[in-house]
């Protein structure tokens, strides 16, 4: 049953991220869904902003090293409705980045 639970919501999760601008995979075997940011949006910076201006929180991907450098990552412990409102306001911030 936690299989189904967290497929709904990895599949909820990259739609509502791709509705609202970022390109992503679908992950086959994680709770964790690691997103691109366009060329030139330091990942660090657009954690920062997006905390700070939306309320939402993200890991950036130089946190893991230099090689998720240009990536975010969300997890799938909320609900789809949550995870969506997240995408909604993630893509507010990357509509409005200098």
């Amino acid at each position: 049953r936690n299989v189904a639970v967290f497929q709904a919501r990895r599949d909820a999760a990259v739609a509502a991220f791709r509705a609202h601008g970022f390109t992503c995979d679908v992950p086959r075997a994680t709770m964790y869904l690691w997103i691109p940011l366009p060329d030139g949006v330091p990942s660090a910076a657009f954690a920062d902003r997006l905390r700070e201006e939306e309320g939402v929180i993200v890991l950036p991907g130089s946190g893991f090293g230099a090689g998720g450098e240009g990536f975010f990552r969300i997890s799938f412990i909320q609900s789809p409705e949550r995870i969506a409102e997240a995408a909604r306001r993630a893509g507010r911030v990357l509509a409005t980045w200098d």
